[in-house]
């Protein structure tokens, strides 16, 4: 029987070149679904409550667990530092007009961390990836 097709040289190297293309833009739009998880995960573990206790994070891992077109399910795992402030407010009140910057910042041993992560669901609004859902683990 004879051959009907065979596959040229230019023709391997067309889908081999098709092939890189697409796992090109794969990963850039995974590092722009990562990048947009990050920065939602920060404003969800960064937070201040005035007075009392502030909460900073350090991003140590972003994955994505699954994307779709119009939705994405992305794992950001971080270190959360807890951090018991000086009651300024109670001290203004007494009338103690002289304190010192030292007094204002974060007494020493009132600092606590832990490791921490969440699932992220984002959707596509436009050209942009918004919260919409986060899972804490």
């Amino acid at each position: 029987m004879e051959k009907l097709f065979r596959p040229n040289r230019i023709f391997v190297i067309f889908c081999l070149l098709l092939i890189i293309v697409w796992l090109g833009l794969q990963y850039v739009s995974n590092m722009r679904v990562s990048e947009a998880a990050k920065v939602e995960a920060e404003g969800v573990f960064d937070w201040k409550w005035p007075g009392q206790v502030s909460s900073n994070v350090e991003i140590t891992d972003v994955s994505v667990l699954s994307k779709s077109e119009n939705e994405a399910r992305v794992r950001v795992r971080a270190k959360q530092t807890f951090t018991k402030l000086a009651d300024a407010e109670k001290e203004a009140d007494q009338g103690n007009q002289e304190k010192s910057a030292k007094e204002n910042q974060p007494a020493q041993g009132t600092a606590s961390s832990g490791d921490t992560a969440c699932v992220l669901t984002l959707y596509r609004s436009n050209r942009n990836w918004v919260l919409g859902k986060v899972e804490f683990d």
